[in-house]
């Protein structure tokens, strides 16, 4: 994206389904709304419990931060409760030039985002041969507005199925993700 028209808001709407998207209905409906400048994030499911799902979109400047209400009316029949939208102010947001096929956001209301004494930094270590990488596609990390505390982060990856990703050592700490109070979401299974 040309630096003169850069992502000013990242837009974080979470809410829970009556039932588990097993057949896909509301992936379908989240992918087939119209989006704006940015490539489409697709519906994100929660690793914890699969009926809470999470939509993302990044908004440049003449793009509304008002939700889509013609998807709203299609998901409302599948929805049991929304959540409030949250803005978020980007820190990082970079993204090759072909779309990321999976993806996986980790959002807290915990941490201080305040500026305060310099970053420390550490001296660069060897890079180790035997660490497996994937290539990243997307970056977005975003700062909630409107409060010091809290996150958000949404990676995209190239051609590695979000159902495996739990099995990489080197991946997120799913299993304690509510312990470590983040919600973290993947694509849909569905």
């Amino acid at each position: 994206m040309p630096i003169d028209n850069p992502i000013r808001v990242l837009v974080l709407e979470e809410f829970r389904l009556h039932t588990e998207d097993i057949d896909g209905a509301a992936a379908r409906i989240v992918a087939e709304t119209p989006q704006g400048i940015e490539p489409r994030i697709p519906l994100l499911t929660s690793v914890e419990d699969r009926r809470d799902v999470a939509t993302l979109r990044a908004l440049h400047a003449g793009e509304s931060t008002e939700g889509n209400a013609a998807q709203r009316a299609a998901l409302d029949p599948l929805v049991s409760s929304w959540a409030k939208p949250k803005q978020y102010g980007p820190r990082i947001t970079e993204r090759a030039g072909s779309p990321s096929s999976s993806f996986r956001l980790a959002v807290t209301e915990s941490g201080i985002n305040e500026t305060g004494p310099p970053r420390i930094t550490f001296p660069e270590g060897p890079v180790r041969e035997e660490t497996t990488s994937q290539p990243i596609g997307l970056l977005w990390v975003g700062a909630p507005v409107g409060t010091f505390a809290g996150l958000l982060v949404l990676l995209g990856s190239y051609g590695n199925d979000p159902r495996t990703a739990g099995d990489d050592p080197s991946g997120w700490p799913l299993p304690l993700s509510s312990d470590l109070g983040v919600r973290i979401y993947e694509n849909s299974r569905a």
